[in-house]
């Protein structure tokens, strides 16, 4: 490969490079997992907006709101509570994507305790809540409640399971996030 001035010079092929600056690790790995993380923060957004659909009917009745009498007519069961503690998780989410453009270290620690507590515990609050209907369907193939033809415990347990699934991905991204910040925050209090 020819150079812009000529050929390289005799005795090197290309492996003197130890000697040259190279980009650090903390940039790398900040690089990587900020655009792991949207994608995962983008995915848990849209997961929330799904559950808001879902849990729509059931909160325009209990609000009494009668203009909605559409809402109704779709084929859900009664919300869960887990179901409306989840949906809080949505602020997590938003306060996550609202870290990374700055590397703000507190708003990535407030995401992973919202993560926690309106996400991860409201999916072991969902497990729980649901593990006897799971056990009821799963013996007697009897279920108590159907989405959209489907029953409504599998679609649950599916849900469950990706939410779960983004919520760790979530978390370990941005342990790896606060991993490689952190050292550019010690820097500037010195």
């Amino acid at each position: 490969m020819a150079s812009k001035y000529g050929n390289r010079p005799t005795g090197t092929d290309g492996s003197d490079f130890w000697h040259r600056e190279s980009v650090a690790w903390q940039y790398k790995h900040s690089t990587m997992n900020k655009s792991r993380l949207k994608m995962v923060l983008v995915l848990q957004i849209l997961l929330c907006l799904m559950l808001v659909i879902r849990v729509l009917p059931g909160m325009t009745a209990f609000l009494g709101l009668t203009m909605f009498e559409r809402l109704k007519q779709w084929d859900f069961p009664a919300p869960r509570p887990w179901e409306y503690i989840w949906i809080i998780n949505f602020l997590a989410g938003i306060l996550g994507l609202k870290s990374l453009p700055k590397n703000d270290l507190p708003l990535l620690r407030q995401y992973v305790i919202g993560t926690v507590v309106f996400g991860i515990c409201a999916v072991g609050y969902g497990v729980f809540d649901q593990a006897d209907d799971l056990y009821a369907y799963l013996n007697e193939k009897k279920s108590i409640g159907t989405i959209q033809g489907y029953p409504a415990v599998i679609v649950w347990f599916m849900f469950l399971t990706m939410a779960i699934q983004l919520h760790c991905f979530g978390l370990y991204f941005a342990k790896q996030l606060y991993n490689s910040w952190r050292p550019r925050s010690e820097k500037k209090r010195k």
